[in-house]
Formats: structure tokens, sequence, C-alpha cells
């Protein structure tokens, strides 16, 4: 009896093994497939709005019936190329981590014997490896922000250009943000106040914060687009 409740047991717990495997790749597939459709939308409404023009609320959902692939092809070329900006000086920065663990692996029995200047020792042991795993991660940080704000119109674009290719979009947004990076940093920085304000208020105040950011970054993509496109 007791195998039998343990083998009942043991189908239950892969049971909801195989289900919590199901609900994550079915997050991620929405995740991939549908929250671009939605941002779409999204800009698509504030555009819109910016422009004077009326927006219903049927239209939540002209990302699904607008070229909704090429939608899909954006974010996620987007995505990977920042994804992959980020992760290449990251894993370099990790591996210089890793040997700068395995240097002080190798002097812990040194270690143990000390009684004084063990600090020093690990500093001289790791300084270097901890040097330029900070320098890579570092670097990492910069190219993958300078990446993120390069494509950050890319899906205004695509709402603007109905027949423009999917590279051609990510390479209009880069043309667009060369020499206005800056700027849209400095404007989204400008919210950071607001955003303690949101969390003060266990996040109710996003319902109002993500709409205003959304209208400025669309608004900064109107002014800064004239330059680029006709």
């Amino acid at each position: 009896t007791s195998k039998t409740q343990q083998t009942d047991a043991g189908l239950q717990v892969t049971e909801m093994s195989v289900v919590g495997i199901i609900f994550v790749i079915i997050a991620i597939l929405a995740l991939i497939f549908i929250t671009p459709l939605f941002t779409y939308a999204t800009a698509k409404a504030f555009l819109m709005n910016n422009r004077g023009e009326d927006f219903s609320v049927g239209d939540v959902f002209n990302g699904f019936k607008e070229k909704p692939g090429k939608t899909i092809g954006v974010a996620f070329l987007r995505y990977i190329i920042i994804w992959v900006v980020y992760f290449i000086p990251s894993f370099v920065g990790g591996i210089f981590v890793g040997a700068a663990a395995m240097r002080l692996a190798t002097i812990y029995d040194v270690l143990q014997t000390m009684a004084h200047g063990k600090t020093i020792l690990v500093i001289q042991t790791i300084a270097p490896h901890a040097a330029l795993a900070a320098l890579f991660f570092t670097i990492a940080i910069t190219l993958g922000t300078i990446a993120t704000f390069m494509l950050a119109l890319a899906m205004y674009v695509r709402v603007d250009n109905p027949d423009m290719g999917v590279f051609e979009i990510l390479k209009t947004s880069r043309k667009i943000m060369h020499g206005r990076k800056l700027d849209l940093f400095v404007l989204c920085f400008s919210f950071i106040g607001w955003f303690f304000v949101c969390y003060i208020t266990c996040g109710i105040g996003f319902l109002w914060l993500a709409p205003y950011i959304e209208a400025n970054v669309a608004a900064f993509y109107d002014d800064a687009k004239d330059d680029i496109i006709e």
C-alpha cells in the first residue's frame, strides 16, 4: 500500500511538472508572438493621438490584422540584436569571474594558515581578473544601452511604413536615433522620480505613468523622424 501511495504521489508530481512546463512554454510563446502585436497597437494609438486622429477600442487588435508576421519579426530581431550585444561582453566578463574564483581556490589552504594579511592576499590574487570582469560588464551595459536606444523607435517606424521590410525598419530606427540616443535617454531618465512614486503606490501609479511615457516617446519619434522619413 505504501509503495502504491508513493507511486501515485510520484505520478502527481510528474503531472504537475508537465503542467508547469506547458504553462512556461505557453507563456514564452505568448511573450514572443502576442506581446509585439499589442506593442504595435499601442505605438499606433499614441501616434494617432499625437496627430489628432481618432482611435477606437477595437483598434487595440490592429496588430493581429496588419501584417502580424512582420511586426513579430521586427520585435524578435530587435530583441536578438540587443541580447547579443549584452551577452558577448557579459560572457567574457563571466569567464574572468570564473578565473578569479579559481585563483581564489588555489590559495584557500594558505588563507587558512594566515593570521594576518588575508584581505591583501585575496585582493592581490583576484584583482587583475576582477578588474577585467568589471570592465567587460561595464562594456556590456554601455553597448547594450546604446543598442536598446538605437532600436527604440523600430515599432513606430513599423506603424508608419507598413510596406518596409524588417531589416529596413531597424536600419531606419538606427538612422533616426543617430545623434539622438542621449536625448531619448535623458527623456526617459527624467521620469525616474515618478517611478519611485509609482512603487510607493504599489504599482498603481504606473496606470498613469506608462501612457504618459509612451505619449512622450511617440512625440519624440514624430519630431525626430522628419529628417529621415519623407
